[in-house]
């Protein structure tokens, strides 16, 4: 207000009136301020701006689209005098109106004759004429909204003057002003409308999704990329005791996919209580959701029968990415669609889907969207399905639903898309399987290419353990190695990769007879053998117990040659019946760095 007071002490004494247009201000930017309906407060401004102004007629133009367009265009939003012209689209950048917007400046046409660019109301058909006009831009801060015109002083003859442009230019300035707030406030309240409505819209997809016990055979996880997810997945038994899952993918992003997605989700859980039979399942469900389906969206949909009592599986794939069978030996098997996604062939002349069956015996089958694969390693690499396989086999010791965590957790921080995840685990045929697999994994429980980053150490941590506990060892044995691989890595990302995010270190466990087998291999500059034998402790500073912690908790520590093109190898060897940390007490400054730890 201050500021407006320093320019009107510029007008001329003749029409100051200095208190006056302040009142005018304050009632404008209050009636912005108060009202919720934009297009009467601005026809309530040009009223009072009229009038103050003694102007014979006045119009109020607002800017529909970005003035950089060459297509925007001026509303007349708000109009005083004898014509009626509200709702006239003229073009934003054409006449006196364009050149003020261009300028962001008053302009004053004391006589329009006068004026090359003024275009004269009859040559848009308007009959009225004009002799005198000031026209002001509505701007705040760089940002155009519109223009306020003022046509025709109300003495005859009269024209009108530069301090008449000076007062509506500081008019139209408190009106640009309140414009802005009232878009400002506008958009806050649409935009905390939307972030309660995505809210609301995310807890219903969460209720929708099966609450599973941590033991049961079949076990879920769905990850939004964005607050609302176009995935999901479902599990139901059936009452002869076989179970009933389903895993989707909605085509697009946002609101529209999320829709979908309940309803497909909903239509699933309806239809699946009756009819059993997956392939006739997507049909139904497919006549469904072409009712409601935009042109151009589609669904990706897998449904399937397990049978614990047969070991098997039956699905029915309509567009979906293949569904990974990891058998007890560690080998992939892939199942890929058979059939196009839903809502493509619109309501085709068949009754049902195709049906693939199969055993499972001993193992696991996968199915995921394409967030799984398509999420990003740190250097930019997509992980892809060989990636998957990858994680799954890491983290194969662990239990289903944590297996399924741990690979969520390793994606997280690379998704551009929803993460869904579903896993069935073959358990009747369990225990000669999993001798199977013991054998198999004798070779390598572990083998996974961890980013050289402190906050990828919980995953190396999950990893050890859970090796240690498919070996038989105990939680604190476990534990134990763990830590003392947990340190290794913590030396390789300080002091070989200097703290370079961009490092990886490569983490392979191997079973042994009689101990597990813990090797690192990381690309940093290379280091001698001397470097792992640790300081004499008489020589050790605070936090420099490193190898000799390590040390403590392990077996062994070989400094063995790299591969090609790697700087460092190191292996870490615990064995399996040997008591805590090989039968020698840490001392009591390794017993202190570790309850630091």
């Amino acid at each position: 207000m201050a500021r407006l007071q320093q320019e009107l002490q510029y007008v001329g004494p003749e029409r100051r009136r200095a208190a006056s247009y302040l009142e005018l201000i304050a009632e404008l930017i209050e009636a912005f301020a108060r009202s919720d309906d934009l297009q009467q407060s601005l026809s309530l401004a040009l009223h009072r701006i009229a009038a103050e102004m003694n102007a014979e007629a006045a119009g109020l133009f607002e800017l529909e689209g970005d003035f950089d367009d060459a297509e925007a265009t001026l509303v007349c939003r708000a109009c005083v005098g004898p014509v009626d012209v509200l709702g006239l689209e003229i073009p934003a950048h054409a006449g006196i109106a364009g050149r003020a917007l261009k300028r962001n400046k008053t302009e004053l046409l004391a006589d329009t004759a006068r004026d090359l660019d003024y275009i004269a109301p009859s040559a848009i058909g308007i009959d009225y004429d004009i002799r005198s006009m000031i026209c002001a831009p509505l701007s705040y801060r760089g940002e155009r909204y519109g223009v306020v015109q003022l046509f025709n002083p109300q003495r005859p003859e009269a024209r009108f003057a530069s301090c008449d442009a000076e007062v509506l230019s500081v008019l139209a300035s408190a009106a640009g002003f309140a414009i802005s707030n009232t878009r400002l406030t506008r958009d806050l309240l649409e935009q905390t409308r939307m972030k309660q409505e995505l809210e609301l819209a995310a807890a219903v997809q969460r209720n929708l999704l099966p609450q599973l016990a941590e033991d049961a055979a079949i076990q879920g996880l769905n990850l939004p990329a964005r607050g609302v997810s176009g995935d999901f997945y479902d599990v139901m038994p059936l009452p002869d005791g076989r179970t009933m899952f389903a895993l989707a993918d909605v085509s697009g992003k946002g609101m529209n996919a999320a829709l979908i997605m309940v309803k497909a989700a909903t239509l699933f859980r309806s239809f699946g209580k009756r009819v059993h039979e997956p392939g006739v399942l997507l049909a139904r469900i497919e006549a469904e959701l072409c009712e409601t389906l935009a042109f151009g969206m589609f669904v990706t949909m897998v449904v399937g029968v397990y049978d614990p009592r047969q070991h098997s599986v039956c699905l029915a794939n309509a567009g979906h990415l293949p569904s990974l069978w990891r058998d007890a030996e560690g080998g992939y098997h892939e199942f890929p669609a058979s059939d196009p996604p839903l809502g493509v062939l619109r309501r085709a002349a068949r009754n049902r889907y195709c049906e693939n069956r199969f055993s499972i015996a001993g193992g696991s089958l996968y199915l995921y969207t394409d967030g799984a694969t398509e999420a990003r390693m740190a250097g930019g690499v997509m992980y892809g399905v060989e990636g998957l396989q990858h994680l799954i086999d890491a983290n194969a010791a662990a239990a289903p639903a944590h297996r399924l965590h741990a690979i969520a957790e390793t994606l997280r921080s690379g998704l551009r898309d929803d993460l869904t995840l579903l896993v069935i685990e073959d358990r009747a045929a369990a225990q000669p399987c999993r001798q199977r697999h013991r054998r198999w994994s004798a070779a390598r429980l572990v083998a996974q290419t961890i980013p050289a980053q402190a906050g990828q150490l919980k995953i190396v941590r999950r990893l050890v353990d859970a090796a240690g506990r498919a070996a038989g060892a105990s939680a604190e044995w476990s534990g134990e190695l763990a830590l003392a691989v947990d340190e290794a890595c913590q030396n390789i990302i300080r002091h070989g990769y200097q703290n370079c995010p961009d490092g990886r270190i490569e983490l392979s466990i191997r079973q042994r007879r009689d101990a597990l087998e813990v090797e690192l291999i990381d690309y940093a500059p290379k280091i001698g053998a001397e470097a792992c034998k640790g300081r004499p402790l008489e020589q050790l500073r605070p936090g420099g117990l490193g190898m000799h912690f390590i040390r403590g908790l392990t077996d062994d520590v070989q400094f063995r040659s790299a591969p090609a093109g790697a700087g460092n190898r190191l292996v870490l060897v615990k064995k399996l019946n040997s008591p805590t940390h090989n039968g020698n007490e840490p001392t009591d400054s390794q017993q202190n760095e570790r309850k630091r730890r």
